[in-house]
């Protein structure tokens, strides 16, 4: 049987046209798994040497990407809050066809014969105490696809339950799915007692409620009642070879898990828990983008800022609850600089009624101001959501926190750093292209390019060329590369760094992307990084040979302009040697008018004032004034230069203009 790593991949499922020739398909390497986590986890898993006892639970609402090492032993699966569509809390473990190290297993093959592939494994539990009188049921739910791709009809996810040592399962009673390959040697003390066939998300919950279901599963037999009982879940993958659509990149096969629940005293009918949760990811401050430079977010901020947060919160039990929601925003130091009350409210059991609606819970507004707006080269904040119980307590707190790391930095940024799918343009000399907005004049120097690992490095060698365009209709290109060739570097899986030959200055709208050379098809185009969590395809262009169109790919193409943080080289730097001081203020300035004062020892009649913009272009200059009038200016960063003609000394300060 030939390895799935050294040929080509003639793949259908999970291909998804949104148009003609514009293609997201699933990724093939999971850039947040590496060898100094995985070594970091598999630690922590070893410490626990004991058997834990029930209750069992977990909703996979720990910071992953591997599972809580006080609960299952193994690092297969991966978790996050990206693939799932309406979990049960935000956190899901998702299976797919990638290993430890977020690779494609060696032992995958392209056959029609399903393989085993990723596995999740509790930790020992003792249950030499219990019988089948106490009545144990093991409950969990689960999805097919999510926002990936989905296994194929002959896939499936089993779930299954150890044996005693000393006890084996005779070969007519596994599952027709078992297979030793790349998963030791100790089948036969394992026992399938459940599974689901492999089907579309569409085809699984009918695009409604619920897109998870509920299984429970009883522990009846007397079998089971040992002091080394375990129990773990496994997805079995195939690829058929007779499909036609090339594909060298896959996380298909997708299935997710949440909400695992095992104990005794249970009912079959126990789908209900004392729980509050927020059920959805905490979301940036910003409207569209994640992250963007602090000096371009100081300059309008309620141009950028979000109005209101969507929050989804729910009640898992089956009485209304009482509970008080807030929000603080912390800054690098974790102070605490606002703080968001939504005060309290009844919350109705999500079976019954859904998500809460409370609009002060579930769509709280952005303060305004959110944020201080002193300059700096960069900024660093935190959102953090709260849920705080009422009277009747919660069970599960972990996941009545979440947060949102808020970054102003070097770069603008869409995504959130994490592709679930890749998107692929064909065609003749096809280009990409993503709009953003500079409130001032800014320069680019560098242009960042998520690019990932494909199976035969399907774009290895592929040429392009980065541009920057001030417009797109009509075209009106500011800056073209160079040919650049991929690279086996360049798409280990992160971002790639192209560095401007000459930087470019930008205001207003501009548009940031590259070009492809050649007739290019699916089976050489180049991968770049597709993030599902925010929807800004109205800001994504791509051209196939017939002039730029408007993208139909939900989420966010991962390409981010990095800017030069400090612009100005042609202003002299202040002559700390002469003494001389000045207080600029207000800073930033949202008037028309900008406030001066010195020593009052200097002779103002020998001072001049002088403003620079970034690009250190002289915009003002006058003699020293008490008030200078800046109200012909523009909003952004500004140099004032304040000079003593008669002694030759100066002082320089920057301030920020934000109407």
């Amino acid at each position: 049987m030939a390895i799935l790593k050294s040929i080509f991949i003639l793949f259908l499922i999970g291909a998804l046209p949104v148009h003609a020739q514009e293609y997201l398909l699933p990724v093939m390497h999971n850039v947040h798994k590496s060898p100094e986590l995985l070594e970091k986890h598999q630690q922590l898993v070893q410490t626990r040497s004991e058997a834990i006892g029930l209750p069992f639970w977990d909703d996979f609402t720990n910071d992953g990407p591997y599972p809580d090492p006080e609960k299952w032993i193994d690092s297969y699966v991966f978790i996050n809050t990206g693939f799932a569509v309406h979990p049960k809390t935000y956190g899901v473990a998702t299976f797919d066809i990638l290993d430890e190290n977020g690779e494609i297993y060696d032992h995958a093959t392209i056959d029609n014969i399903p393989f085993a592939a990723d596995h999740l494994t509790s930790h020992i539990l003792d249950l030499s105490e219990y019988s089948p009188s106490d009545s144990l049921i093991l409950t969990f739910y689960y999805q097919p696809q999510g926002t990936g791709a989905p296994p194929a009809d002959n896939d499936s996810l089993v779930l299954q339950f150890r044996l005693p040592p000393e006890q084996e399962v005779a070969k007519n009673t596994k599952d027709d799915n078992d297979d030793d390959e790349g998963n030791g040697n100790d089948e036969h003390l394992w026992q399938s007692v459940w599974k689901a066939e492999g089907e579309s998300l569409m085809s699984f919950s009918q695009d409604t409620f619920p897109y998870f279901k509920r299984v429970a599963i009883p522990v009846e037999d007397e079998i089971y009642f040992h002091d080394e009982f375990q129990f773990r879940y496994r997805n079995y993958a195939s690829f058929s070879p007779g499909q036609t659509i090339p594909n060298n990149t896959q996380t298909g096969n997708i299935w997710n898990i949440d909400y695992v629940y095992f104990d005794h005293g249970r009912s079959l009918l126990d789908s209900t828990y004392n729980d509050i949760a927020f059920v959805s990811p905490a979301q940036s401050l910003l409207q569209d983008l994640t992250a963007m430079p602090w000096s371009q977010y100081i300059a309008n901020p309620q141009q950028v800022l979000r109005s209101n947060f969507r929050v989804r919160i729910a009640n898992l039990s089956d009485v209304p609850y009482n509970y008080n929601y807030l929000y603080v925003i912390q800054d690098e130091n974790q102070n605490t600089i606002r703080t968001y009350s939504g005060g309290s409210d009844v919350v109705q059991p999500f079976f019954d009624a859904g998500y809460q609606d409370y609009p002060p819970h579930s769509n709280p507004i952005v303060l305004t101001n959110p944020l201080p707006t002193s300059p700096a080269h960069e900024r660093h904040f935190r959102i953090v959501h709260k849920l705080q119980p009422g009277t009747q307590g919660d069970d599960r707190p972990r996941n009545d926190t979440l947060a949102f790391d808020q970054h102003f930095s070097n770069f603008f940024a869409y995504d959130d750093g994490s592709p679930e799918l890749i998107h692929l343009v064909k065609g003749s000399d096809p280009g990409r292209a993503l709009q953003f907005n500079a409130a001032h004049t800014d320069t680019i120097e560098a242009v960042k390019l998520f690019l990932l690992e494909t199976i035969n490095n399907q774009d290895l060698q592929q040429r392009y060329e980065v541009f920057i365009w001030d417009s797109l209709e009509p075209e009106n290109i500011i800056y073209q590369s160079e040919e650049q060739f991929i690279t086996e570097e360049s798409t280990s899986g992160g971002f790639e760094t192209y560095e401007l030959t000459s930087p470019i200055v930008v205001e207003g709208s501009f548009y940031v992307g590259f070009r492809q050379a050649g007739t290019v098809l699916l089976s050489n185009a180049i991968v770049v990084g597709f993030d599902k969590s925010q929807n800004v395809n109205h800001r994504l262009f791509y051209d196939a040979g017939q002039g730029w169109l408007s993208s139909g790919a939900t989420g966010a193409l991962m390409i981010r302009p990095v800017v030069k943080r400090d612009h100005v080289t042609s202003i002299p730097s202040p002559d700390v040697a002469g003494g001389l001081s000045a207080t600029i203020y207000p800073n930033p300035v949202s008037g028309s008018s900008l406030h001066l004062k010195t020593e009052a020892a200097v002779d103002q009649d020998c001072m001049i004032i002088e403003l620079f913009d970034t690009h250190g272009r002289l915009v003002l200059r006058q003699k020293f004034s008490s008030s200078v009038n800046i109200s012909s200016l523009h909003n952004g960063v500004y140099l004032v230069r304040i000079t003593d003609t008669h002694s030759g000394h100066s002082t320089t300060e920057r301030v920020v203009i934000a109407r």
